[in-house]
């Protein structure tokens, strides 16, 4: 755990004495402007949060100090993580210790308290908040400003369609590599975008993407059904419209309106419609069908862009998953035809497809990592404007905190005690260079399973190639509004 004391400079050593005699380490010491206060970052490696300890020990450090010497300790981690992110750079943390056995030695550095995921709010209330207003929305963003990444909670019953896609696609990766590229085509570019399968040095991925009424590819299960494609298309629908729910509130936290986030994107990805061509709705230039971003298709509606999002419930998912089988069939087949032109592609028609993408990822246990160890897909960020990612029924996704500059394993502490998961999203480096680091894009990285295999649901929500990154007008109107844009 972690604990920051506030302190005058020249009594910090007596404040520390019975912290470190304790067990605690110094990670970060610096000095408040203008105060002059020193403020003191520790860190605890004790399993549990024993508040009767800590407040023992402040106690006796206040006993040490003078008289009328003020020594103020923060209340709870989130706390002390708020204060970390407001006083500390990511550089002015220490992040390892001395090896016990060998004390001129490193130690690796501690992995941080997921908490439990303490405090995060449902999804749903995320969704229905008002932006700009307090509650779970505000919670949502200080959090995602503070740490990078914000978990929302989703219930057991929401959280199905991602365990039958989960499922589903853990069958498909077991197929043989002919079948798999058969089904989905090699990786490469189709539409100026990457898709489809590959297996790489250290883990299998199937790249999907939104087409108008489908996706591509789109698998076809053993027995020849779309149930697979079904799933996937329902998924990357509701993730689509999860994210254009969420922009509102990071539109808030900007100082800018809704629509210059919504402007950047593709239009939402809907069903098949008799009402005009693709090309007449705008879907490839995002065009605005009004002041809230644009034209809501499908199952996502509602104001500021999609931020009524149906999620489906376990108790709906065979009757929503047969009836998308049906409606998609005609595009599978489409999907399938190009995939089959093989050399011939360049001649056949290419599907048009999103920037945003659902990306299938599957880790085997057995595998060994970058450089002899057991991270399968080494650390970085994603480009995008958000990522979201439901924690895997096998755990391995671990995520660097802003504040204290720890690796998280979000997925560790993912499953509640009434079941739930949590749907973890990151900051990309789009949205990161929109809001002039106001937001910083999340480092994340995957590690080996304990055992068998992990597949991992990320969807990487993206603004189009094309978009005119012009914060200009949009500092403009939030200074007309009386509002200071953080970008």
């Amino acid at each position: 755990m972690l604990l920051l004391l506030r302190v005058r400079l020249e009594h910090a050593p007596t404040a520390l004495a019975p912290f470190e005699c304790a067990g605690f380490c110094l990670v970060g010491l610096r000095t408040a402007v203008p105060t002059g206060d020193a403020l003191i970052a520790l860190r605890w490696h004790a399993e549990a949060n024993n508040t009767d300890v800590i407040a023992q020990l402040c106690e006796a450090a206040r006993a040490q100090l003078p008289a009328g010497v003020a020594l103020s300790i923060t209340a709870s981690q989130e706390d002390a993580l708020e204060q970390m992110r407001a006083h500390f750079g990511p550089r002015e943390v220490v992040q390892w210790a001395a090896d016990p056995a060998d004390p001129s030695r490193r130690a690796e550095p501690p992995l941080g308290d997921a908490l439990q995921h303490a405090g995060a709010p449902w999804l749903e209330e995320v969704l229905r908040a008002a932006p700009g207003s307090s509650g779970a929305g505000a919670a949502f963003v200080r959090r995602l400003r503070r740490d990078g990444y914000a978990p929302l909670l989703l219930t057991a019953s929401q959280a199905a369609l991602w365990r039958e896609v989960e499922g589903s696609a853990a069958t498909w990766f077991a197929q043989s590599t002919e079948a798999k590229i058969e089904q989905a085509g090699a990786y490469a570019h189709i539409d100026r975008k990457f898709t489809g399968y590959r297996d790489g040095k250290y883990r299998e991925q199937l790249e999907v993407r939104a087409t108008p009424g489908a996706v591509h590819p789109a698998p076809v299960d053993a027995d020849g059904r779309l149930r697979f494609s079904a799933a996937l298309s329902l998924l990357v629908r509701t993730l689509d419209g999860v994210a254009r729910g969420l922009l509102p509130h990071v539109a808030a936290e900007l100082g800018c309106e809704p629509r210059f986030l919504a402007g950047l994107c593709d239009a939402a990805p809907s069903a098949p419609s008799d009402n005009g061509s693709s090309e007449d709705r705008g879907e490839d230039r995002g065009e605005d069908g009004g002041e809230d971003g644009g034209e809501v298709g499908g199952e996502v509606s509602g104001a500021c862009g999609c931020r009524g999002v149906p999620l489906i419930e376990a108790s709906e998912l065979d009757a929503a998953v047969t009836s998308e089988a049906e409606r998609i069939r005609g595009a599978a087949r489409a999907s399938a035809s190009f995939i089959d032109a093989g050399a011939d592609a360049d001649a056949a028609e290419a599907p048009r497809l999103a920037h945003s993408l659902l990306r299938l990822c599957r880790y085997d246990s057995r595998r060994e990592g970058a450089y002899g160890t057991d991270v399968l897909c080494e650390e970085h960020h994603d480009v995008g404007l958000l990522t979201l990612d439901v924690c895997a029924s096998a755990a391995g996704l671990h995520a660097l905190r802003r504040s204290d500059g720890l690796w998280v394993p979000v997925e560790e502490t993912a499953l509640r005690a009434d079941g739930g998961v949590a749907l973890v999203v990151m900051v990309g480096d789009t949205l990161a260079r929109l809001s002039a680091g106001h937001f910083a894009p999340c480092k994340h990285r995957v590690v080996a399973p304990r055992s068998g295999e992990r597949v991992g649901l990320p969807f990487l929500f993206r603004g189009r190639s094309d978009a005119v990154l012009d914060t200009r007008p949009a500092l403009a109107a939030a200074a007309a509004a009386g509002r200071g844009g953080q970008f």
